[in-house]
């Protein structure tokens, strides 16, 4: 028979084991987030932001205010960052993995909490580095028509831009839901499967228009379902109305 010692010691145990399986919790200081004046890599997390209906400061610089000061006050001297409370946090995916683990929409959370389908939502969001990669170089073309031929080369047939494209759409073919990773259903993944695909549509990438994934179905039906959510359409619809830049075809229809 245990003694009351004995007893307290093991319901104590019980209690740190079970402290693990909380579950996690929304960030409930101040937000900040710092980027520039489009959309580029920080909108699939200004969208968890908009879903999750948090109350955050969405910063947009300028780029005559990207100075000295500002990139010592970023931890990579880059941005995206999301400040919880002063506390600084870069990196996209960095970002969209912590906020899609502790964001709820529609009663389920945005990253998966099962190791495997969490690694597949990674394996797609990084795959977009592959792309980056890519079209890099391309900003250093001095010639604005040679700059362009070089990234409409990119996604011509036999271009590398090309295969990443197609295999985004075969991941969207076999899907049995119409998300990016069907087993952890609406994911960070699809927010940056439909940010990243349609700014470089956009126009923001000059030599890149919107017809430019005009032969992959899949990739915008998936487009349409994510711009046809009404948080979605709430939040564009901020957007153009602040007279923003290149966000036309984040809109249904586009």
């Amino acid at each position: 028979v245990f003694g009351a010692s004995a007893e307290d010691s093991i319901m104590g145990n019980l209690s740190s084991c079970f402290e693990g399986f909380k579950p996690p919790q929304r960030p409930k200081g101040k937000l900040v987030l710092k980027y520039f004046d489009i959309a580029g890599r920080a909108e699939p997390i200004r969208l968890v932001l908009a879903l999750g209906e948090y109350n955050f400061q969405d910063i947009r610089l300028r780029g005559d205010e990207w100075g000295e000061k500002e990139k010592e006050s970023c931890p990579y001297r880059q941005v995206p960052v999301l400040y919880i409370d002063g506390k600084p946090m870069a990196q996209t995916k960095a970002v969209l993995r912590y906020l899609g683990r502790v964001t709820q929409f529609q009663g389920k959370f945005l990253y998966p909490s099962d190791p495997y389908v969490a690694a597949k939502v990674d394996e797609q969001m990084d795959a977009f580095d592959d792309l980056w990669i890519l079209l890099a170089p391309t900003y250093r073309i001095q010639n604005q028509v040679q700059k362009e031929q070089a990234r409409q080369r990119l996604f011509e047939e036999g271009g590398e831009a090309r295969f990443l494209i197609g295999v985004f759409e075969k991941t969207l073919e076999k899907s049995t839901n119409g998300f990016v990773i069907a087993e952890a259903g609406f994911s960070v993944a699809d927010l940056m499967f439909f940010a990243f695909l349609s700014m470089v549509r956009s126009g923001f990438v000059e030599g890149l228009g919107p017809k430019l994934l005009s032969g992959y179905p899949n990739i915008l039906k998936h487009k349409e379902m994510v711009a046809a959510m009404p948080e979605v359409q709430k939040y564009y619809k901020k957007q153009n109305n602040a007279g923003l830049p290149n966000y036309e075809v984040f809109l249904p229809g586009y």
